[in-house]
């Protein structure tokens, strides 16, 4: 029986180098996250200036994330070239399938592979960690028919290696949350529209901002935002009646009509859950949700379902009581086994 040791985070450092130096150049994949900026910085201690960091101008990159990320390469003296990538253009990245992020990076790897051949470059780098390794990553597809390394998942580095040693670096975004490109935030088989991605934007932005969430998502229902927050920001929400109101208004300015908050709170990838099938109902949706509301204490309620995603809308006190987490999960596990996987408080409250 073989008996496995977990490497040192060190000791998967030196295996990082050993797999960097003998590239002796390479185009490293950057968004200004903090796998791909470890790997940038992570790739000049070994390469110098051969170290070369590639980000895509797209319209799917949130605003302000282009600068933030060239502060870093700048501080830290990497080459940095930028390309202007037009994946909405592509009728297969733009009807917004399941396998959209294959069309994204296929269309970073492609300008990298020509700007590799006009600068004579044989290795073109990626930043997936160790932890990435099996997920559901269209995008690993690209690279793999594209020929792109992910030395951080070669090496063992895992997500919590890649903050660690982005803190021991000096790096501003060791312990900044997961990032996502815009598109992500529309439903599979919705499509990725210009406007929506600037709707998007402007909504995260005064979430980001204005009400100094650090962990957002707006999910972009066409006329509907869906807000995901960590449940003590939704907590504080649902507490603050004013707040709401002025999130109301603002996102109406935006453009939606409904504006709601997701009960389950923030998750990575959720728009994944609904890739999963659900039993059809026989009965009435109102003979399913009615006894489970009524359980909850919730007597007054309007509420209408979008595929798996129930939209409910409540009185004032009653939002305000679910600021409770055992009485919001319990709500949210008692309504999961009706297919019902997101459930979205209208922030507008029910007048009655």
């Amino acid at each position: 029986m073989s008996i496995t040791t977990e490497l040192s985070i060190d000791e998967k450092l030196a295996h990082l180098e050993d797999i960097l130096r003998p590239m002796g150049q390479a185009l490293i994949g950057y968004s200004g996250g903090v796998d791909s900026a470890m790997l940038a910085v992570a790739a000049q201690r070994v390469l110098g200036d051969g170290a070369i960091c590639v980000t895509a101008d797209s319209e799917s990159y949130a605003s302000g994330e282009l600068e933030k990320a060239i502060e870093i390469t700048t501080a830290f003296g990497i080459r940095h070239e930028v390309v202007k990538t037009r994946e909405l253009d592509n009728p297969d990245y733009a009807k917004n399938a399941p396998n959209r992020c294959y069309y994204c990076k296929q269309e970073l790897f492609v300008h990298m592979g020509q700007l590799a051949e006009d600068m004579n470059i044989d290795y073109i780098l990626y930043g997936q960690n160790a932890d990435d390794v099996g997920d559901f990553r269209p995008g690993a597809t690209a690279a793999k028919e594209h020929g792109v390394r992910a030395p951080l998942a070669e090496a063992g580095i895992n997500k919590a290696d890649v903050r660690t040693l982005a803190k021991r670096w000096g790096l501003s975004v060791w312990d900044r949350p997961a990032m996502a490109c815009l598109s992500s935030r529309f439903p599979y088989g919705t499509a990725v529209t210009a406007e929506g991605l600037k709707q998007i934007d402007q909504a995260e932005h005064f979430l980001h901002d204005e009400c100094h969430f650090a962990q957002v998502r707006c999910r972009h229902h066409e006329t509907l935002a869906r807000i995901e927050l960590p449940a003590n920001n939704l907590e504080q929400l649902l507490a603050d009646a004013d707040q709401c109101q002025r999130l109301v208004q603002r996102f109406s300015a935006i453009g939606y009509l409904q504006i709601t908050a997701d009960l389950r709170g923030f998750r990575s990838g959720s728009m994944n859950e609904a890739l999963l099938s659900i039993d059809a109902a026989d009965t009435p949706l109102f003979e399913r949700v009615d006894p489970i509301l009524a359980a909850h204490g919730f007597l007054a309620a309007a509420y209408e379902q979008r595929d798996q995603m129930l939209v409910l809308r409540l009185p004032a006190p009653a939002i305000a009581q679910l600021i409770t987490p055992e009485l919001r999960d319990g709500l949210v596990a008692a309504l999961a086994p009706l297919g019902l996987r997101y459930i979205a408080l209208d922030l507008d409250p029910l007048r009655i």
